[in-house]
Formats: structure tokens, C-alpha cells, sequence
């Protein structure tokens, strides 16, 4: 039986090396190469002249760390949510999980809609905000609604959402390791996605939600491979076990990808989720030689914070350090502590305290692990 920090560490660490591939696709990439897009966001000029040459040494071929650093986001939820399904009833586990999301990322996006103000009034330019389409965001639904971002990265926070109550749906599958219903649900959303216009054809807006729910489902089925490591991990299944869940899975994930709007994106970015997978599997494998780093702990630690406030704040941090004289790298450099700063701010203040309540709520209401661990032994790390 392997101890719960062997798996902390082992999925954390991860955490951390995920948010840093995230920030270097968004400041180093996105920055320079949808320079349209970003001034947009941060209601400031176009930037001009040559982009920055640390571009050159950060490029990879075929690497991109974007879908890179998703990917394996993707897959570590898939890994740990099961420990929580495990030890609360399905309800109770939805109510947690959005405690752990929401209140985080309604505070940070008030926090980043502020500064993108402040931006607007630096560069003179007019401000607004519609309210449809800041609560269709707030909520996580925007995809779903036809209603733009308003950060560029929530989209896959409305996947994570999906992923919770799919997985609540499937509950005792989760538990029991019975794969045969996730494996229906996969081949019923690659069934959705090939015969979704003549099954929900109708209105632009219902054939919009469909297209995004395709999108989002066929991500839901990636997450799921991190659910059999789950398995694997707790002695559920068998390595070749292990192996037949996680192929089964990758090929209908990979056969839904031709039919979502992210067609054009074939083969770049999912050759960069086989490549987050293979990270994942590697580190998995190795997971009892991971130790502390303090420094890419720390990153982990905040990583969520991190994530919900450091696109846009990046960007018109950097723009507005640049145009006050400063290089790139250092503008960087200095966005990367304003950023570590707030995010860990909102980490102490806002996401340590709302994912506490959550496992307040129902502590006395779980199921004690020792009866857990008498009833099935095999369930528990």
C-alpha cells in the first residue's frame, strides 16, 4: 500500500511543471504571435517591432507548451478526483469541487477585470464589460452560451466542470473500477460528434452548444485515462489491464478529434497531448523517486491561482513594463513576481479557505477510511 505523499508529490510536482509550460506558451508565444487578440484583451495599442529572441531558444519542433501543459492538467485530475469520489457521496463531491473553482476564479477574474481597467485608462482607450457576457463566463458556461472569454484560458475550466459531474454521474464506476460504462460513455460521444448534424441539427445557437459540448466531451474522455493510473495505482486493475483502459480510451479520444472544431489543429496539438501523456506515464512510473523542490512545490502549491490570473495580467503587465522602456525578459521577469504575488495572495485568501469549507462540510458526513479500506482494501492509497 503506498503512501498518500508518494502520490501528492508525484501529481503536485507535475502540477507545477504544467503551469510553468502554460505561462511560457501565453507570455513567450500568444504575447508576440496574436499580438491583435492580446491588445484587445488589455485595451492597449498593437505592440510593434520584432518579437522577442528568446523565442528562438524556447522553440522545440513539434513541442508546443500549451496543449503540452493542458494535457497534463487534464491528466492529473483524472488521477486524484477519484480519491475524493471515494470518500464522499457524489453529491457531496459536486458542492466540494465547485467550492474548490468558483469562488477562486470569480475573485481572480474580478481581480484581473480591475486591472485590465486600470490598463484601459494607462493607454486611453474605452473599457466595457457586457453583463451577459461576464456572468456566462463567471459561471464557466461562455463556450456553451456563444458568449466570447474573457481571459483566454477559462475554457478549459468549463472541461474541468463537465469532468466533475460526468464523474459524479458515473460514481460507482469510478469506485468499483468498472470500466465498461466510461467506455460507453466515450463511444457514445464519438457517436455525438460523428452524427451530430443530423441528430441536432436545428438553430445556430443549439448546433453552437453542440459543437462546444464536443469539443468538451472528447476531453472528458482524456481525463479519464488519468482515472485508470487511478486504478492501477490503488491495485484495481492490473498493468495490462491498465494498458487495454488507457488504449481503448486514447484511440476514441483521438478518433473524436477529426470532428470537433478543433479539426485544423490536427497533428500538432494532439501529437502535444500523446506527448503530455508520455510525461505523465514516465513520471507515474517513477513516482517514488520524486522529491521536494521547494521552489516548483511552491509554483504547484499556488498553480490554480496561478492559472486563473495570469493571462491577461501577464500581458498587460508586460506591455505596459515595455513601454515604459524595459526589455522583454525583464518585463518578464517582473510580471512573473507580480503575478506569483497576487496569485499567491488569492491562494492564502480566498482558495486555501473556500476548499477547506468544502471538507468541512461533509467531514463528519464521509465515510471513515478504515471502513473504506475494511470493506475494500483495494480502494484506498
Amino acid at each position: 500500500m503506498q503512501q498518500a505523499t508518494d502520490r501528492a508529490l508525484f501529481a503536485n510536482q507535475l502540477r507545477g511543471l504544467a503551469i510553468i509550460a502554460v505561462i511560457i506558451v501565453h507570455w513567450c508565444g500568444i504575447y508576440w504571435f496574436a499580438r491583435d487578440t492580446v491588445a484587445s484583451y488589455i485595451h492597449a495599442p498593437v505592440v510593434e517591432g520584432p518579437s522577442s529572441s528568446m523565442i528562438n531558444w524556447l522553440t522545440i519542433p513539434t513541442f508546443n507548451y500549451g496543449p503540452f501543459g493542458v494535457s497534463v492538467f487534464f491528466l492529473i485530475s483524472g488521477f486524484v478526483i477519484p480519491f475524493s469520489l471515494n470518500r464522499l457521496a457524489p453529491g457531496q463531491f459536486l458542492v466540494a469541487r465547485f467550492l474548490r473553482i468558483y469562488p477562486t476564479y470569480i475573485v481572480g477574474s474580478l481581480i484581473m477585470l480591475g486591472l485590465v481597467y486600470l490598463s484601459s485608462r494607462y493607454w486611453g482607450q474605452p473599457f466595457s464589460m457586457p453583463l451577459d457576457r461576464l456572468l456566462a463566463n463567471l459561471m464557466l458556461i461562455q463556450g456553451n452560451v456563444q458568449q466570447p472569454t474573457i481571459d483566454l484560458v477559462n475554457w478549459t475550466l468549463s472541461i474541468e466542470i463537465k469532468f466533475y459531474i460526468i464523474a459524479a454521474l458515473m460514481y460507482r464506476s469510478i469506485k468499483t473500477g468498472n470500466a465498461y460504462p466510461i467506455f460507453l460513455f466515450a463511444a457514445a460521444a464519438l457517436g455525438m460528434s460523428e452524427a451530430s448534424a443530423a441528430l441536432f441539427g436545428g438553430t445556430q445557437v443549439s448546433m453552437a452548444l453542440i459543437e462546444s459540448l464536443k469539443t468538451e466531451l472528447m476531453c472528458v474522455i482524456f481525463m479519464f485515462i488519468g482515472t485508470g493510473f487511478y486504478h492501477h495505482y490503488t491495485g484495481t486493475y492490473t498493468t495490462r489491464q491498465t494498458a487495454n483502459y488507457i488504449g481503448i480510451l486514447m484511440i476514441l479520444f483521438l478518433l473524436c478529434w477529426p470532428h470537433t472544431v478543433w479539426l485544423e489543429q490536427i497533428p500538432s496539438v494532439p501529437q502535444n497531448y500523446v506527448y503530455g501523456f508520455v510525461v505523465f506515464t514516465i513520471s507515474y512510473l517513477l513516482r517514488g523517486y520524486f522529491r521536494p523542490i521547494a521552489p516548483l512545490d511552491f509554483i504547484a502549491n499556488i498553480s490554480y491561482s496561478i492559472y486563473v490570473l495570469h493571462s491577461i495580467i501577464g500581458y498587460l503587465s508586460i506591455r505596459i513594463l515595455m513601454d515604459q522602456g524595459l526589455s522583454f525578459p525583464i518585463s518578464g521577469l517582473l510580471t512573473l513576481l507580480f503575478v506569483l504575488g497576487l496569485a499567491y495572495l488569492l491562494h492564502r485568501f480566498m482558495e486555501v479557505p473556500t476548499m477547506h469549507l468544502g471538507k468541512r462540510l461533509f467531514a463528519k458526513k464521509a465515510v471513515p477510511a478504515a471502513a473504506l479500506a475494511a470493506a475494500n482494501p483495494k480502494t484506498l492509497p
